[in-house]
């Protein structure tokens, strides 16, 4: 793929893994990134120049964000929706 601009995406993992790096990509607007992991596990690796909100449904699972930065309304938002049922999804 060699477009860099994120039109947001789906994500499954089941009795596997997805790797999503997001460093290189162009983020001009809120994006949404739905992210399942059902047995299984996402590691999802955003840039610094981001806002994150995470929503996660855990079911014998969980999400984990260990993003660090402070909410700038000038930047724009990656929403991720999370379901991880007897799986994970990891941001950082």
């Amino acid at each position: 793929m060699t477009d860099k601009n994120l039109t947001g995406a789906n994500l499954d993992a089941i009795f596997g893994s997805v790797d999503l790096n997001l460093k290189g990509a162009i983020i001009k607007k809120d994006q949404i990134i739905n992210a399942n992991a059902i047995f299984g596990g996402i590691e999802i690796i955003v840039p610094d120049n981001v806002n994150i909100k995470v929503k996660s449904t855990p079911i014998f699972g969980g999400t984990s964000n260990k993003v660090k930065t402070q909410f700038n309304e000038n930047l724009p938002t990656i929403y991720i929706n999370s379901l991880a049922m007897f799986g994970g999804v990891e941001i950082k």
